[in-house]
């Protein structure tokens, strides 16, 4: 089952809400890959994971290569708890994220909307950064089955007796219904 809440309060306070309510590791969904770096980027300001944690997270991603232009970043919020997922990653960085989300490692993964589709990583909480997405056209709110399909993610089989949704409450997104 899954339990929805709706927040008024900022990006960062909400997640930071959530992981101290023992609901990560959460899944912010963004509806552009330059979003979710942002707030990924944004995040590591925020102290999601204990010393023992970061220090666990940077053993585990040690000999990793993180030899990409974009590879120096990635390893950055990765050591903060922070994971990042979208199709435009290279399939390297997308299964490292996976691998540790599947270790609970990770407190906070910020990505697309193509997570809700065919990836094992393990979510406890869906956090909707808007419920409108801009389809190449114009500007639309999501459809129930996109919306559906992303907030299943929530809810670790084997792990959790139910997972949350948290909708995040945007002027932005007042203003273009």
């Amino acid at each position: 089952p899954l339990e929805y809440t709706y927040s008024e309060k900022p990006l960062a306070h909400a997640l930071e809400g959530l992981v101290s309510e023992g609901k990560s590791p959460v899944y912010v969904v963004h509806f552009t890959q330059r979003e979710a770096a942002e707030s990924a980027q944004d995040f590591t300001s925020i102290n999601v994971c204990s010393r023992e944690e970061k220090q666990s997270l940077a053993d585990a991603i040690e000999s990793f290569r993180f030899n990409s232009p974009y590879g120096p970043q990635i390893k950055r919020w990765l050591r903060h708890g922070i994971g990042i997922h979208h199709a435009g990653l290279l399939p390297k960085y997308r299964v490292l994220v996976e691998q540790l989300a599947q270790q609970n490692r990770l407190k906070i993964i910020c990505g697309t909307d193509t997570l809700g589709v065919g990836i094992n990583v393990p979510i406890r909480t869906v956090l909707f950064t808007r419920l409108c997405k801009f389809d190449g056209r114009k500007t639309a709110i999501l459809s129930a089955r996109d919306f559906h399909q992303v907030a299943g993610r929530a809810g670790r089989k084997g792990f959790d007796d139910q997972g949350w949704v948290c909708l995040l409450y945007t002027s932005d997104a007042a203003d273009e219904e």
